[in-house]
């Protein structure tokens, strides 16, 4: 069987031989390193890793990550493990090559037998979350959102981050005594895209640098015809002669499963704001106050939202059969503090009116929605190229109903875009598996009944 360039690289360079192939591929990272390091010792513990686990997540500006060992030579002992250590995890993926560098913070189930039989977990995190940790500074900052984030984490981190959404709005801050993640969220929390939608830190095993990005961008970077396509291989098991299939080129990419772990919950919505709230602006320069009301409906509306949904569950909400926009609701208020004499400087664009404060509604109304959206976890064979948090994919999901002949099986409504807001990369002595969280906020257009067509 003949491979791709592409098909070879992910594969790791093995021969094109289907022989070859099917014994090679249970082996799908190629010159794995793992060292321990502390102060005065350097141990390399290859050979007794079990498995480990590396997650990223869009919730994380840095990587984290469980490592289990075989204590046959008596690690726990020689060193001893007291979570202060430094582990290096180092293989090649798809022609990449991964190195990273995590603190271990603790160490959890230190199995001890009669016999030579044992085995540790090391809770891994990123040298960054150590370094917050023990890091505070105080320092006053004007000027874009993305500039003073992209400021704090190289000063803090000695790392560049790649803005790929610079942002719009501007601030004046001043952080006392603060830790750099701290005040790097508590911009994020503050800022907005121009669409409304918020912004994400995060990292990707496979990545350079981290990504500062909105979720507008994220969702429509890619056209739709464009992204890659996540979907449940046929008879993927086993082929003709009754090998398995599962790492083979042609099932790369592939589910093997998938489940819905969450679906709308409206009275949530109602409750944090999505649907409707309402900001009271107080001006205590002034002395006097303004409402700024947002309704979904109406105000939520992302430019080219027709390629994000097809069918939005909360288009048109009611309640009590009236619509949401008619009735004095205030299920959810913000009370905003605001002197216009305060902080100002020349460059400052962030404006103190009806429009910002409605982005910021926006922003609310996205923040409530990302809790309440549709989740599905799937597990797939591990395609880094492909498969990174921050993109979206096309994922096709079958039908809880027998197959039947001629008559297309896919799930029309929950099938669709999705976005990937986690990974755990889940890497045994021989296998390389991907637990992918994906999210939506809308469904796909449902298909129209045919008179049991596919079509």
């Amino acid at each position: 069987m003949a491979l791709t360039r592409e098909q070879r690289a992910l594969f790791g360079g093995y021969s094109a031989e289907t022989s070859d192939i099917r014994d090679a591929l249970q082996r799908v990272i190629r010159d794995l390193k793992v060292k321990i390091l502390t102060r005065d010792v350097e141990l390399d513990v290859t050979k007794g890793v079990l498995s480990f686990d590396i997650v990223e997540d869009l919730d994380l500006p840095h990587l984290i990550g469980e490592l289990k060992l075989l204590d046959n030579s008596a690690i726990t002992s020689a060193l001893p493990l007291v979570g202060q250590e430094t582990v290096e995890i180092e293989f090649v993926r798809a022609g990449i090559k991964v190195k990273r560098e995590f603190v271990c913070t603790g160490v959890i189930n230190v199995e001890k037998t009669l016999n030579l039989a044992a085995g540790v977990t090391l809770l891994l995190t990123s040298k960054k979350q150590l370094t917050d940790s023990v890091s505070k500074f105080s320092r006053s900052y004007t000027g874009l959102a993305s500039d003073i984030i992209k400021d704090i984490h190289n000063n803090s981190f000695k790392e560049e981050i790649d803005v790929q959404t610079p942002s719009s709005s501007a601030h004046n801050v001043v952080f006392p005594f603060t830790t750099p993640y701290g005040a790097i969220q508590n911009i994020i929390r503050k800022t907005f895209a121009a669409d409304g939608t918020p912004y994400f830190l995060y990292e990707n095993l496979f990545g350079k640098t981290p990504i500062l990005k909105s979720l507008g961008d994220m969702n429509t970077e890619t056209e739709f015809k464009d992204l890659f396509k996540l979907k449940k291989g046929v008879n993927r098991n086993k082929d003709a002669r009754g090998q398995g299939t599962r790492h083979t080129p042609d099932h790369v990419g592939e589910l093997y499963s998938a489940s819905m772990t969450k679906d709308f919950d409206t009275l949530n919505l109602l409750r944090h704001g999505a649907l409707l709230n309402n900001t009271i602006r107080l001006d205590i320069s002034n002395k006097n106050y303004s409402e700024n009301p947002f309704y979904y409906a109406k105000d939520a509306k992302l430019e080219g939202q027709s390629t994000l949904n097809s069918v939005d569950p909360y288009k048109n909400y009611e309640v009590n059969e009236d619509n949401m926009e008619s009735n004095a609701l205030n299920p959810s208020i913000s009370i905003e503090m605001h002197n216009p004499f305060a902080f100002e400087s020349e460059g400052v664009t962030e404006l103190h009116t009806h429009a910002d404060v409605l982005a910021k509604s926006k922003k609310k109304s996205y923040l409530s929605r990302l809790n309440n959206m549709v989740r599905i976890t799937a597990m797939t064979d591990s395609d880094p190229m492909n498969l990174q948090i921050g993109k979206c994919v096309n994922l096709e999901i079958p039908m809880n109903a027998a197959a039947l002949p001629g008559v297309d099986m896919t799930d029309q409504l929950f099938s669709g875009r999705y976005l990937i807001t986690k990974i755990v990369h889940q890497v045994k002595v021989k296998d390389y598996i991907m637990q992918i969280n994906l999210a939506r906020m809308d469904l796909s257009k449902p298909r129209r009944s045919s008179g049991g067509g596919g079509k």
